[in-house]
């Protein structure tokens, strides 16, 4: 029996659900589903990461997406599915949280669309997946894994709703005199040519505003210890599914350690302990879409993270014009600007209850 490669497209704050479906399919399936996880987890940082999903779109027999009111309005997701039916290939929606099939957009309107945490959904979609192995069914519990589906759901709605709230802006103004700024990135990050994104953050306030650069957990965690910092600017791959700060390598593609590295990480929790040890006022995250750092980070200080899948080429844009406009204006204003000029699909989640109006000023010091 040959084996059936299917390309599971989905966005990164979704990942977690991906993890489900891909588990269940590679045990179910005794390792005969190859499936291709398409997480997005960080920047696009060139053709490579490109060419890799080109090569798996093409070699799908089966297109799978976890659609949600959240992922059917990405860009991304879309231009898979597209590629998807002009190849023909047949493409499943795996409607979830919210999402009923007859909402779905085109071209995913045209396959019909299952409920995944309906009574029938997982078995119509392993239904779909053993007619194109041309294998019976695997005799497994589908309510079980209707009920895994449901039980992120709840979990996922419940961290929407959390940023949901977090854009509710308080816009009373106050001001961070002479801020002081972390820069926080990895060795895998600069090897891909992410350095013009540090760059940018060094050379946007003045020459007399302390800055500092850190590439690994031990010195980032040193420096959140025994220093104050107001900006900790996060240039490094940060996992979809946990929140969790990396500084060894990553799979670009699935958002998974390499297995080929020391594992050198910060946990989530642990990140936001150090953030208000240090008292972060601003937290801002330009390695990909960052729901799950944001949403823990929130009860400690401001955060601004990508909301979708940028390039580098946007994110140095963004950052450029962020810093340089944020240290003469208030947080909203270089946010504003700094999309509008960039086009990033950036977001602001506002600490709550505290202000968004934050001013960054460099006061100059008597000597």
């Amino acid at each position: 029996m040959a084996a059936v490669s299917i390309f599971l497209s989905h966005i990164s704050c979704e990942a977690k659900l991906a993890d489900i479906v891909e588990g269940h399919l590679t045990r179910d399936f005794i390792g005969l589903a190859k499936v291709f996880l398409s997480t997005q987890a960080s920047i696009v940082v060139g053709s490579k990461w490109l060419d890799e999903v080109t090569i798996a779109l093409k070699a799908a027999n089966l297109h799978v997406v976890l659609t949600s009111p959240e992922s059917v309005e990405r860009k991304w997701i879309n231009f898979e599915a597209g590629a998807a039916h002009v190849r023909n290939t047949p493409i499943i929606p795996l409607c979830h949280s919210g999402l009923l099939p007859a909402q779905l957009p085109v071209p995913l309107s045209e396959s019909e669309g299952l409920v995944l945490s309906g009574e029938t959904g997982f078995q119509r979609f392993y239904d779909a997946v053993a007619r194109a192995l041309g294998s019976t069914l695997p005799e497994v519990d589908y309510l079980a894994y209707a009920r895994e589906v449901a039980a992120f759901e709840r979990d996922y709605e419940q961290q929407r709703q959390t940023a949901t709230e977090a854009g509710v802006l308080n816009r009373d103004s106050e001001i961070v005199r002479n801020p002081r700024a972390l820069c926080i990135s990895s060795p895998q990050f600069m090897q891909l040519g992410l350095e013009n994104q540090i760059e940018s953050v060094l050379a946007a306030f003045p020459t007399d505003v302390a800055h500092r650069r850190e590439f690994g957990s031990i010195a980032v965690r040193k420096a959140l210890s025994e220093d104050t910092f107001d900006i900790v600017h996060i240039a490094a791959f940060v996992c979809p599914r946990s929140g969790d700060v990396y500084f060894s390598d990553v799979d670009p593609q699935s958002g998974r350690p390499s297995a080929m590295t020391e594992r050198d990480v910060i946990p989530a929790d642990d990140f936001v302990a150090l953030l208000h040890a240090a008292g972060t006022r601003l937290a801002v995250i330009t390695s990909g879409d960052s729901l799950a750092l944001a949403t823990s980070l929130i009860s400690t200080c401001h955060v601004v993270a990508a909301r979708d899948m940028i390039s580098a080429k946007m994110a140095a844009a963004w950052v450029e014009a962020f810093y340089r406009r944020l240290s003469t204006n208030t947080l909203s204003h270089a946010m504003e600007y700094a999309i509008n000029i960039s086009g990033a699909p950036m977001r602001l989640y506002a600490r709550q209850p505290d202000s968004v109006g934050v001013r960054f000023e460099t006061v100059a010091l008597r000597t």
